[in-house]
């Protein structure tokens, strides 16, 4: 899901940005207003040497939308709650238990949404060097799609957040791509609101040998089509990517095949976000052209027919296991919106796909393999990492 979904409730914002875009010698909100350009690349202060990769070659990766290190504290970005910000305390415990999960699923590829360097809901905290000096990780880009310096609505104040891309192989090159604004917000929302962007990697595999990775989150509550437009903006990058590529993220979108499409169990009768919030319908049919375009770490005959069989590979809930719904029931996956594709060609190896849901869980199911988790991405974000190894000739 996205980090706000309810723009009216920033009529607030009104009176102190006037005031500032008055007096201010640089925009108080980026506009971003670019179509491709390079990304910056971080490095890790000290390099893990990765093992050598073979042929053909295999890396793990993961997706895995972290809610800028919010763990399950009930924000009212999420129409649940009404935190609008965290003491550096509670981000150093969230990311703490982060580091410690992205160790034990041990990527060569990790690709993160809402990853955030310098806000203040998340204590001004640099999520990309803390997550590049807490694992083995070498390399990372990120890809900006929210800088506002102010943002007045619920004291949010100063926020900077993005999507990025790390790598224990070196990248050699990044990007990040704009997509389709929404067209169904007033102007000064507009101004305000996070700016939808890819971010793509080249990573060096091994001498003479790259590969393309690409970071998606998607837009999840407008009401005219945006969504579906930079769904099909996506499809129609890759499908002129020349190199072997992997994508994923938060598409923020259903499976075409979900038997359940509305009246999720971590939807409120009354959201505390606003009166009048609903979520707006899923249209699951526009990614139908990923499964069929491209190689599913999770194919739709493995995803199962039955809301019962589906509820294995769900990768989003508002509510965690330590809360409940208006009805009492405790809070667990409800739905999916996190994927992982490949280019046709390359493949993923058999027993290593999974969604990481909760403590206990082996990845890949029976015969998969593995590992055990023992820590409990349940309480740790409301997305789950989508996990798999991915395989290029």
């Amino acid at each position: 899901m996205p980090c706000i979904h309810v723009p009216h409730r920033w009529c607030a914002v009104v009176v102190a940005c006037t005031a500032a875009l008055a007096c201010a010698c640089e925009p108080i909100a980026d506009p971003q207003d670019y179509d491709r350009e390079p990304a910056p690349i971080f490095k890790r202060s000290t390099l893990v040497t990765p093992v050598a990769v073979s042929a053909p070659a295999r890396l793990k990766v993961v997706a895995w939308n972290i809610k800028y290190g919010a763990g399950r504290i009930p924000f009212w970005f999420d129409c649940w709650g009404d935190r609008s910000q965290m003491s550096r305390a509670e981000v150093d415990a969230n990311m703490a238990k982060l580091y410690a999960a992205i160790g034990e699923l041990d990527p060569d590829v990790l690709i993160a949404e809402e990853i955030e360097v310098n806000s203040r809901r998340s204590a001004y905290f640099d999520m990309v060097k803390g997550i590049l000096e807490n694992t083995n990780l070498n390399y990372a880009t990120f890809a900006s799609t929210w800088n506002s310096k102010y943002i007045a609505s619920e004291g949010v104040g100063r926020i900077h957040l993005g999507n990025a891309i790390f790598s224990k192989h070196k990248i050699t090159k990044a990007e990040r791509i704009r997509q389709v604004d929404r067209t169904d917000q007033d102007a000064l929302t507009s101004m305000f609101y996070l700016k939808r962007a890819l971010g793509r990697a080249e990573i060096e595999i091994k001498t003479g040998t790259k590969v393309a990775i690409w970071a998606v989150h998607s837009e999840a509550y407008d009401n005219d089509g945006t969504k579906k437009k930079q769904i099909e903006h996506i499809d129609e990058l890759l499908k002129k990517e020349p190199l072997p590529f992997m994508v994923g993220g938060d598409f923020n979108e259903l499976p075409p095949i979900a038997v359940r499409k509305h009246g999720f169990m971590d939807e409120r009768e009354k959201a505390v976000c606003s009166a009048d919030f609903a979520q707006p319908p899923y249209t699951p049919e526009i990614m139908q052209r990923f499964y069929d375009n491209y190689v599913a770490a999770i194919a739709l005959d493995r995803y199962g027919k039955s809301e019962l069989e589906q509820k294995r590979f769900f990768t989003h809930s508002v509510l965690g296991p330590d809360e409940v719904n208006d009805k009492g029931e405790k809070g667990f996956w409800n739905r999916t919106l996190d994927y992982l594709f490949a280019s046709k060609g390359t493949s993923w190896v058999i027993g290593s796909t999974d969604v990481a849901q909760q403590k206990g869980q082996k990845i890949g199911g029976d015969n998969g393999i593995g590992p055990v988790l023992t820590t409990d991405p349940v309480r740790l974000s409301d997305h789950a990492p989508v996990v798999g190894t991915w395989e290029v000739p």
